[in-house]
């Protein structure tokens, strides 16, 4: 008499012998259909159509999920397209005049930035061309205030503080529930991009920034002949 023939076996040794025996209904193929499992609403159905029902389940799961996947790299091919597009036209600036209207209406366009604004605690190079209010001076007070962000040379995402806000969009920045940081660095030198949004789930803290730190390195070497190192 084998196992399973003993009357007095419990549940946990029927599992047991079913997970050392995987091939039981493959020799009994019969019982799969006559195995009733109960669900939860109290009917009950055969364990190929339960088996049946969750491989349909998982499949369905599978196919979102790749769905999902495509989506993702779709748009991740676009945000790229518009990041080269953004590239060339910062290139082809002449000047900072050039360069910053490039960069804002780009911004804007393609990107969907609300607000944006740069502010280089620097001085420009050459004291005969633009010299907009992007260029604050290296001596300004505002300048610790984005000194962290500055100095650890990641972006930061969430809630501007009140200082920050008026110091880059003034009064009427009011309308900017989230927004980002990017900084701008070089020799002795550093500055902020910020871009701002009325929605306040648009920047939040922890997105993934990898992107932005991209610009904020691209932008800084476009600025970088046209800032004084002095």
């Amino acid at each position: 008499m084998n196992d399973v023939d003993n009357p007095g076996l419990d549940a946990d040794a029927v599992a047991d012998y079913l997970r050392r025996h995987p091939e039981f209904f493959q020799q009994h193929p019969a019982l799969l259909a006559e195995l009733e499992i109960p669900h939860d609403r109290g009917d009950a159905v055969s364990l190929v159509e339960r088996q049946v029902a969750a491989l349909r389940e998982q499949n369905q799961k599978s196919r979102q999920r790749l769905l999902e996947l495509f989506d993702i790299a779709r748009r991740n091919q676009e945000l790229a397209t518009r990041m080269h597009q953004l590239a060339l036209s910062l290139m082809d600036a002449g000047d900072p005049r050039d360069i910053f209207a490039a960069l804002y209406d780009n911004l804007r366009a393609n990107f969907n930035a609300g607000r944006v604004a740069v502010r280089l605690f620097a001085k420009p190079a050459f004291i005969d061309f633009y010299a907009g209010e992007e260029f604050a001076g290296p001596g300004v007070e505002e300048a610790k205030l984005f000194r962290a962000v500055i100095d650890k040379g990641r972006p930061l995402t969430g809630r501007l503080k009140r200082q920050q806000q008026v110091f880059l969009f003034g009064d009427g920045g009011d309308d900017i529930h989230s927004a980002v940081l990017v900084p701008l660095r070089g020799e002795r030198w550093g500055g902020v991009l910020a871009i701002g949004s009325p929605d306040p789930t648009r920047f939040q803290e922890h997105m993934g920034v990898e992107l932005l730190t991209n610009l904020g390195e691209m932008l800084s070497l476009i600025l970088k002949p046209w800032i004084s190192t002095k």
